[in-house]
């Protein structure tokens, strides 16, 4: 077969290969359908026309009659991008064509032609640009999700890869785009791998080695960020947190995003953990779904509801009632009917039994409430407009056998 690849399907699983029409996949490509035929029940080619070379035509027409000829099903698509293509709206592109054929023909795998240059390739390229935490390091060799996908190649140098295709003449097509610097990877590819190679002090295999020992250790930091937050069901101390090492606070704030289905850069995290440590005794930081509240000692992530708060209500008679996540049981007097439950408000005071007034704002950070807290909790008037009680902080009101308002946090 004169390439060492890693078979990882069975020999009744239906298999779909991703075909470019660049060498790597063409080379997988006619080992699939020569030396590896009996590898698997069935084989079907995917293709994407990115549309964006005049020459991608002529190469889907010959994959198209060469899968023909071979007898291997063969799907193919053109993209046509809305407003300026990137390298990122092409993938996702991309990918979710061959999700779409893949769960509609139930098929097992789809096989990728990266290899092991493009492995080196993408861990200098994750290293240098600072994307490398989180276990994300390098190209996994499979991957199962809602595309399951296995790179079979990844062992394998291009150089390997080049003398197959000489052997074999195996026809290839070469994108003129892989030729310019204006992409990073390229660049890379062009310039520092070369340098790299050439020196006598430096292997190149070092970096391999990399993207195994910092995925493990990413992945141990992660599972202690785990066993960190479960401890108070994804909230914790601020007190706790800074205790940790700098790397570790970092694992925690993105696994508590990730948990609720928020993700973000390291720049943001780091710019929160500023917060966490050095910043006021309240404050919050603004995802996209999420708030991180920061409240006293107290951290947490909250959904962002757009401020929506209950209507106010008139209660002109004894009964129950919900408000903001408060339960309110009221049996009053009929004479102190109507009585006004409300969100507060700039200026509010309450009465003070010994004489006097304060400041809501005053009694809220008397009572140390957490500034989330303070713009939902019921503030309830009498029909006279006197605040007669405040949540389950304030209350003038004495409980008897025919007087009672009583409020709690549901």
């Amino acid at each position: 077969m004169d390439l060492n690849l890693k078979i990882r399907w069975q020999s009744n699983q239906h298999i779909a290969l991703a075909l470019s029409g660049g060498i790597d996949s063409m080379v997988l490509y006619h080992l699939l359908t020569t030396h590896l035929r009996d590898t698997y029940e069935k084989l079907t080619v995917i293709h994407v026309n990115h549309n964006l070379r005049e020459a991608s035509k002529k190469e889907a027409a010959y994959i198209k009659e060469m899968t023909e000829k071979d007898k291997v099903p063969c799907h193919m698509t053109t993209l046509n991008f809305q407003g300026e293509f990137s390298q990122a709206s092409g993938r996702r592109a991309r990918y979710q064509y061959f999700k779409d054929i893949t769960d509609a023909h139930q098929i097992d795998w789809l096989l990728m032609g990266h290899h092991q240059d493009d492995q080196v390739e993408t861990v200098l390229q994750q290293v240098l640009s600072g994307r490398y935490l989180f276990q994300n390091l390098g190209i996994p060799e499979n991957r199962q999700g809602e595309l399951n996908i296995l790179r079979p190649l990844m062992d394998v140098t291009k150089k390997a890869i080049k003398e197959y295709q000489h052997k074999y003449q195996v026809k290839y097509f070469e994108d003129s785009s892989n030729l310019s610097d204006d992409y990073t990877r390229n660049y890379i590819r062009h310039h520092i791998v070369p340098a790299i190679v050439s020196s006598d002090s430096l292997d190149i295999s070092h970096l391999l080695s990399l993207k195994t020992d910092v995925n493990e250790l990413s992945e141990i930091a992660t599972n202690q960020a785990k066993d960190f937050l479960k401890k108070d069901n994804y909230q914790f101390s601020r007190a706790a947190y800074k205790n940790h090492p700098d790397l570790l606070r970092i694992y925690i704030l993105n696994t508590l995003l990730n948990h609720h289905g928020e993700y973000a850069s390291r720049k943001i995290l780091e710019t929160i953990d500023v917060l966490l440590i050095d910043g006021p005794s309240q404050s919050s930081y603004k995802l996209k779904c999420h708030h991180i509240l920061i409240e006293y000692d107290r951290v947490s992530l909250k959904k962002d509801t757009n401020n929506q708060r209950s209507k106010p209500l008139f209660v002109e008679e004894s009964g129950k009632f919900i408000y903001n996540d408060y339960r309110i049981d009221v049996d009053m007097n009929p004479s102190d009917y109507p009585l006004y439950i409300r969100s507060k408000q700039d200026g509010d005071r309450v009465p003070l039994k010994q004489g006097g007034h304060k400041k809501l704002s005053r009694l809220f950070i008397d009572k140390k409430i957490p500034a989330s807290e303070r713009g939902i909790m019921p503030v309830v008037e009498s029909a006279d407009g006197i605040i007669i009680a405040v949540g389950s902080i304030y209350n003038i009101i004495e409980p008897s056998e025919n007087r009672t308002l009583r409020i709690k946090k549901e």
